[in-house]
């Protein structure tokens, strides 16, 4: 059964140009031999950290970075995505919500859901992907966040890099907005996000104070991706 989006259906429909501004110099492209950029990223510095996620760095304190950092991307996220197939160069344009799902009130590791979704002219909900689910964790001394889906054949894992300046992510609390780039790390594709919050969990937000703790976590910069026609893509 399709999940009804009436959150941002035509919102995000007549926002995509906005969101997506062409660039010149578009990272997702490569040309003759020139290896793509973010190919480093699955030599392993970058990889998923079983032993971070299942035995250690499930839980950091109220008031430190990685803590303030899970409690903003806690909750549900949607917007536009594009993904590239790092093997073709294959891009795919559509809509996505996420939801991250933290494992308890301190952790700042846990589980999530993403569908991914085309709109038709009146912004209703054309086609929709069936579920992903992943598990993620922030990595506390780097600020990194890791998503790592379950239900793909390989267990596709991404990083989204805090200290990229071009590259990286950026999640504000402020603008309720979370966008930047996912990069393989066992795989070479790549996706690009643009996503705002669906619901803020009001009661827990009006307990934190902005004076001790952090709302704003990433780049200060990150380069945008042109969203192109939309059409979905399944995942490996």
């Amino acid at each position: 059964m399709k999940k009804i989006f009436t959150f941002v259906a035509a919102a995000l429909l007549m926002a995509a140009p906005a969101l997506f501004t062409s660039c010149d110099d578009d990272p997702w492209y490569w040309y003759g031999d020139d290896t793509p950029w973010w190919y480093g990223y699955d030599d392993g510095g970058y990889g998923w950290n079983d032993n971070y996620y299942d035995n250690g760095g499930n839980n950091s304190d109220e008031g430190t970075d990685a803590y303030d950092e899970a409690e903003v991307l806690q909750g549900e996220w949607e917007g536009p995505m594009v993904y590239t197939n790092g093997d073709t160069g294959q891009k795919s344009s559509f809509y996505a919500n996420m939801t991250f799902v933290r494992n308890n009130s301190n952790a700042i590791k846990g589980t999530g859901t993403e569908i991914d979704y085309t709109l038709d002219s009146n912004g209703k909900i054309d086609h929709q992907n069936d579920p992903l689910k992943f598990n993620w964790y922030i990595d506390e001394q780097s600020g990194d966040i890791y998503i790592k889906y379950t239900n793909t054949d390989n267990k596709s894992t991404f990083v989204m890099d805090a200290s990229a300046k071009q590259h990286g992510f950026q999640l504000d609390e402020n603008s309720g907005t979370f966008g930047g780039y996912m990069l393989g790390t066992n795989n070479n594709d790549m996706i690009y996000i643009e996503l705002k919050r669906v619901q803020n969990n009001s009661a827990k937000k009006l307990t934190r104070s902005t004076a001790t703790t952090h709302t704003f976590f990433g780049s200060t910069s990150v380069t945008s991706v042109s969203f192109g026609t939309q059409s979905l893509t399944t995942r490996r």
